[in-house]
């Protein structure tokens, strides 16, 4: 243990590096440095800002702030980084946070680094930092729902939507109601209550994303992305649909959405489509089904199919990623096989020529003949064409060799 003492403060990054990932190994290494061998960790604490090992030391942080010697050292070195300069240091010590969250729903332990972190997210005096600590909540929000729900239960998504309206009305601060947006939709994709919570931020989005035709590139790309992530969840979506029960501006903005990958550069388009397709991983068949038909239904099953003949790469990779999650729905699907154009393409082995996307549209009719025995009462598909799409996946047979060939 003198050893590691004398070696961790001057060590060369490289070397330490490996160290640490062979401590992280070790079975019983880590609990060592929480009991008995407790200076070394504090020491490994020391170095958790360094420029080149820091990411690495957060990791082993992350699995030893159970213990409050090593959280006072941590605590001793924000104190220290009080500058406008130790902002970088301060950050190294926040992914801290994001690294436990990886690895364990319980945040108690680190409650006082939340409320650290917050502190900087309500410092209006230096937006980058605010920026950078707001991304370190937005990982948290993402790791799951007890680690969400433990940043709502603190106070910590209300301050932070409290900063966002008081931005709203500063127009030099729309960078942080930007993030401050993302944070929100992606605290929602792991839990939903705050949709409730917030009605009046839900509906600004809503109306931002059906008037995305008058935003910028980089905004629309951002309004779709945020209202996929608020819909993510199959719980969001029925809190979505009961809030705005009786009126038109959930339908209203699923047709916009729609609508919007058939506009502007192929980027966007294949940027909104991914887009849906994230809405589409959580739900019921029936709910996904009505959610597909207000996206635009038989209209955009037309536009997709006319666009995956086409050569080009992106489109037809986001066409094939939203019909791999599209035909996870039996309603869907059977919309696909009473689709004349969907079926001629399909049965058409020379429409894809190359063998990624002919593997792909291979799975694609595997899924529709095994949906057509699995859920034969939602999908309507004749005994014929069934056949025909079993005679489809079979492999070719080649000619027998000629006499002639055989000579040669």
């Amino acid at each position: 243990m003198i050893t590691l003492l004398e070696f961790i403060p001057a060590a060369h990054p490289n070397i330490l590096r490996h160290v640490v990932r062979l401590i992280r190994e070790k079975p019983g290494a880590l609990s060592l440095l929480k009991t008995s061998a407790l200076a070394v960790g504090i020491a490994f604490a020391r170095r958790v800002t360094d420029e080149e090992i820091g990411e690495e030391i957060a990791k082993l942080m992350a699995e030893l702030v159970e213990n409050s010697a090593i959280c006072e050292e941590l605590k001793s070195q924000l104190a220290q980084a009080t500058s406008r300069d130790s902002s970088v240091i301060r950050s190294r010590i926040y992914s801290i946070a994001s690294e436990h969250a990886r690895i364990s729903t319980d945040s108690s332990s680190i409650h006082w680094l939340y409320k650290e972190i917050l502190s900087s997210v309500l410092n209006e005096s230096d937006l980058l930092a605010q920026l950078d600590a707001l991304d370190t909540f937005v990982d948290v929000a993402l790791s799951g729902k007890e680690n969400a729900k433990a940043l709502s239960d603190q106070g910590i998504v209300s301050a932070i939507y409290n900063l966002m309206e008081k931005s709203r009305e500063s127009p030099d601060a729309g960078e942080f109601y930007t993030y401050g947006t993302r944070f929100l939709c992606y605290m929602a994709r792991s839990y939903p209550q705050v949709i409730k919570s917030f009605p009046d931020f839900v509906r600004r989005l809503l109306v931002e994303t059906r008037m995305f035709d008058q935003l910028g590139i980089v905004a629309r790309l951002n309004v779709f992305d945020h209202f996929a992530s608020l819909c993510y969840s199959l719980e969001a979506k029925s809190m979505m649909e009961e809030i705005f029960k009786g009126t038109q501006d959930l339908e209203n903005t699923l047709g916009a959405a729609g609508a919007a990958t058939t506009m502007g550069t192929m980027e966007m388009k294949c940027r909104t489509l991914q887009a849906i397709t994230l809405i589409f991983e959580n739900s019921t068949p029936t709910q996904a089904a009505s959610w597909y038909e207000k996206l635009g239904g038989k209209a955009l099953t037309h536009v997709s199919v006319s666009n995956v003949k086409k050569p080009f790469p992106d489109a037809k990779n986001a066409i094939y990623d939203f019909w791999h999650q599209l035909f996870a729905y039996p309603e869907i699907v059977n919309e696909f096989v009473n689709f004349k154009d969907f079926v001629e393409w399909a049965l058409d082995d020379k429409s894809e020529s190359e063998p990624e996307y002919e593997i792909r549209k291979r799975s694609l009719i595997r899924r529709i003949i095994d949906l057509s025995a699995s859920s034969s009462d939602l999908i309507k598909i004749d005994a014929d064409l069934v056949g025909k799409l079993h005679n489809y996946l079979k492999p070719a047979t080649a000619p027998a060799p000629r006499v002639e060939e055989m000579a040669l």
